[in-house]
């Protein structure tokens, strides 16, 4: 019970978090011609890639390292991964300096060459704010974690849609991003040193450690991020940056939704560990099993209810204009059941960082070969189109091969570890509530009178069937009332 409440006030404040972080697209696609927001997104992408480079796999060492560490030892772990992150941050201030000279001298006209000098100082200060979460996690302050969340979304919320409206250019934009990670900073750096910075030196021994497993799992983000991105580098190369925009907005949410799995992971990931120390593979299972079973739940409905619903969805929160990335998102929905399986979780408690990393650089190498090969075998618009099919296809690959290493290192059948009946009554229960959904998006009403009579809808059939077969039980029902009251009955 106290684990699933760990988790479902996380994943509250991350689907928060995302509502509340829709509106700021909702204001920079009106705000900004279709050129400028494609060259914010390709830096933002940018910064996604290096970010991950340069974190050295740091708030993923501390799920792991953490529970394993006494407690005298923790403060120490601490300190030392914040200094590894300041000290990465320069590193990134200055490779952005050199970078930004050289693209000067030899690209004057590149559209993002002006902003390059501005992107390393916002990633070398937000290097230092992304393990808060995980930290505040770990000493069991799962509520403060949530409302860091949504209170780092909020700052995001105020600034940059202000940016855009004094500024409408890309430029803006820039200035709109480091002004918020100073303020992030500033906050995070206050805890760290208040709870950790004034306690006691960290050992060496520490670095090597916390190195040698993090430096792994940095490269596996790595590779990871630039996978799932590999489409929009095939965009940004052989198209417009309208067109690239285009393409963001169809593939937004895909990434997004990837959070939900993160926050489950960020309180499972430690049980694992500690539990794989102590030889408890029983206790890996279950909490494999049931975390699956638990994130279907989410998944599986909202694929199919979003499918219904991408083209109200995207025009109503993007306008018109944006109408041609409906079939982008749509292909993008299909990742979405991968969330719920694709749980390296295992590997990662296991210490198998090294097989994680051989899959990521193969899966990049295959997304790579495919995108391109697609991209100059189609013609027209499936040119566009056979990008992210390219890539939905190669998660899928990867995901049947962590499944099977997953079942590999506990020693298990894939059907008592795997919650298939489960799975397939939560996709037939969504089906028979997609019914009414698909007839109201028939009548021709107004997109945002159709988003909300087809949820309403939806949740009136599919929650009652859940609960009726036992999907959803009473105390998944009394924490929902508990974090949510005002939703009442």
């Amino acid at each position: 019970m106290e684990l699933s409440r760990k988790i479902i006030i996380l994943i509250y404040g991350r689907a928060f978090s995302f509502i509340l972080s829709l509106i700021i697209p909702l204001f920079l696609t009106r705000l900004l011609v279709k050129d400028d927001y494609g060259s914010y997104q390709q830096l933002v992408m940018i910064y996604a890639i290096v970010q991950a480079i340069l974190l050295f796999g740091m708030p993923q060492s501390l799920l792991y390292y953490f529970p394993r560490k006494e407690v005298s030892d923790r403060p120490a772990l601490i300190k030392q991964t914040w200094g590894i992150l300041i000290i990465s941050g320069l590193v990134a201030i200055t490779l952005f300096t050199l970078a930004s000279q050289i693209m000067e001298s030899t690209f004057p006209d590149h559209h993002l060459q002006p902003f390059i000098f501005l992107l390393g100082i916002y990633i070398g200060i937000m290097l230092s704010v992304m393990p808060l979460q995980n930290l505040l996690i770990l000493e069991d302050k799962e509520t403060t974690a949530m409302w860091s969340m949504i209170g780092f979304t909020l700052i995001d919320i105020i600034i940059l849609p202000s940016a855009a409206w004094y500024d409408p250019t890309t430029l803006g934009m820039v200035y709109g991003i480091i002004l918020t990670s100073i303020i992030k900073f500033l906050i995070v750096i206050i805890y760290i040193y208040k709870n950790y910075l004034n306690k006691i030196e960290a050992r060496e021994s520490y670095y090597r450690e916390q190195l040698a497993y993090g430096i792994p799992v940095g490269l596996i983000a790595m590779i990871y991020v630039i996978n799932i991105n590999i489409d929009k580098y095939m965009v940004g190369l052989f198209f417009s940056s309208s067109v690239f925009a285009v393409y963001y907005l169809g593939s937004l949410f895909a990434p997004i939704f990837g959070w939900i799995t993160q926050s489950a992971s960020q309180v499972i990931t430690p049980r694992m560990s500690r539990a794989h120390k102590e030889g408890n593979l029983s206790e890996i299972k279950e909490l494999y099993r049931s975390s699956i079973s638990k994130l279907a739940l989410f998944f599986i409905p909202s694929t199919i209810f979003l499918i219904f619903m991408a083209e109200p969805l995207i025009v109503l929160l993007f306008t018109e204009t944006y109408i041609d990335s409906v079939p982008i998102f749509m292909i993008y929905l299909i990742l979405l059941p991968t969330y719920s399986v694709n749980l390296s979780w295992i590997l990662m408690a296991s210490g198998q960082t090294k097989f994680l990393l051989k899959l990521a650089l193969s899966m990049s190498i295959i997304n790579i070969i495919l995108s391109y090969w697609l991209l100059m075998t189609l013609e027209g618009d499936n040119r566009l189109l056979g990008i992210p099919f390219s890539t939905v296809l190669v998660t899928w690959l990867s995901t049947i091969v962590v499944m099977n290493k997953s079942l590999a290192t506990l020693g298990s059948s894939f059907l008592e570890t795997y919650p298939l009946k489960e799975i397939w009554l939560t996709s037939a229960i969504s089906l028979v509530a997609a019914l009414p959904v698909i007839l109201v998006s028939s009548l021709g009403l107004s997109n945002i009178v159709t988003l909300i009579l087809s949820g309403f809808l939806f949740k009136i059939v599919w929650l009652p069937l859940s609960f009726k077969f036992k999907l959803v039980g009473d105390n998944e029902i009394k924490l929902g009332k508990s974090f949510l009251p005002f939703l009442g009955k």
